[in-house]
């Protein structure tokens, strides 16, 4: 590889990495869950619920400009937890994200509103709808990247940052732009609630705004017709999972997450284990264990990751951490290497009792 490669390499990753998958992406969706899909807004068995997320990657091969993703949300039920009544959910949440040399950071804050229909008297089946308005901001650092046009032979390490990058299709660096989004889920208990199992439908960036540097304008807008903007493609996502008591206190949690967004796919598929510690009547402390599989899809198929993941639950505190074992191409260099991510949610009722059905459980 020669010299220029190298200085070239993280330009090339964070390129890869837009151009691959628009959105940010956690392995732990499911810890994030306005993000996965706005009816989840409220969805929970007590009052409220908040989390945070952390993500970075790629720190063996992006020289040190780490990527990095942090999220934040905060959701509440609205209605009569004591009853078996429908109900909404109002959530809140936030991420930002910076990516690559050249500091390419996203950062969004959504509203979510829910509303969660009871479809039988003893609340066994629901049926969840969401609607997300956000806005974002999006922002590149130019200057932080180095260029063909500063490569000099004759410089002991060939890069002279006083050279003109030669780079003229950079009009703005900064945008902001409003994205909305929504979402369905509908949840079924089963053998005296032993059983759950839920599947989720939800859409994003209905507008499909202009996300071009090249494009003029600090306000991104819509992409209409034959434009060389680069738009912001809708993506949808399905996914479901469920609950399956196995034994006294052993559980199987299968999960899936597909989600398509323009030319891109991403298949994750995996389940945890759930064991109960301490006595099966008083004891509110479970821990998890399992892994996924995270596939890309795009021109050729691409094997991403195996998700290693554990999670421990001390009654309303979660504490999730999971890591990516990177198995695509990129292992040359990453030696396998990919990502670790932590996330916390904790879960309130507010000095009242639990709703009385069985939410759908992640």
């Amino acid at each position: 590889m020669t010299l220029n490669k190298y200085i070239l390499l993280p330009i090339s990753l964070l390129l890869a990495g837009a151009s691959y998958a628009q959105d940010i992406h956690f392995s732990q969706y499911t810890s994030a869950p306005l993000q996965l899909n706005p009816a989840f807004a409220g969805l929970n068995n007590c009052d409220y619920r908040v989390g945070v997320n952390a993500r970075t990657q790629w720190n063996t091969v992006s020289g040190g400009n780490t990527y990095t993703t942090f999220g934040a949300s905060g959701d509440v039920g609205i209605g009569k937890p004591t009853k078996f009544n429908s109900f909404a959910g109002l959530g809140l949440s936030i991420y930002s994200d910076v990516a690559g040399t050249l500091r390419l950071n996203t950062n969004r804050a959504d509203l979510s509103f829910a509303y969660h229909f009871m479809l039988d008297r003893k609340a066994t089946s629901s049926l969840s709808v969401g609607l997300q308005f956000g806005v974002n901001h999006r922002g590149i650092n130019p200057s932080k990247g180095t260029y063909d046009e500063q490569f000099d032979p004759s410089l002991l390490g060939g890069y002279n940052p006083s050279l003109p990058t030669g780079e003229t299709s950079i009009n703005r660096t900064n945008m902001i732009y409003l994205d909305a989004g929504v979402g369905a889920i509908f949840s079924k208990n089963f053998r005296m609630d032993r059983h759950n199992i839920y599947l989720g439908l939800s859409a994003f960036h209905l507008n499909q705004p202009d996300i071009s540097f090249n494009s003029t304008g600090i306000f991104a807008k819509t992409v209409v017709g034959n434009t060389q903007g680069q738009k912001l493609y809708l993506k949808t996502i399905f996914h479901g999972g469920g609950t399956f008591l196995l034994r006294d206190k052993l559980w199987l949690m299968p999960q899936f997450m597909f989600a398509f967004q323009g030319p891109s796919q991403q298949y994750n598929i995996g389940t945890l284990v759930k064991l109960q510690l301490g006595n099966r009547i008083t004891s509110k402390t479970y821990f998890y264990l399992g892994a996924q599989y995270r596939g890309l899809f795009q021109k050729t198929n691409l094997a991403d990751a195996v998700v290693l993941q554990t999670r421990v639950d001390i009654k309303g505190l979660s504490v999730g951490f999971s890591y990516d074992i990177n198995v695509s191409k990129l292992n040359l260099a990453s030696a396998t290497f990919g990502g670790p991510e932590l996330s916390l949610i904790f879960q309130g009722c507010m000095n009242r009792k639990p709703r009385p059905f069985f939410c759908p459980f992640m």
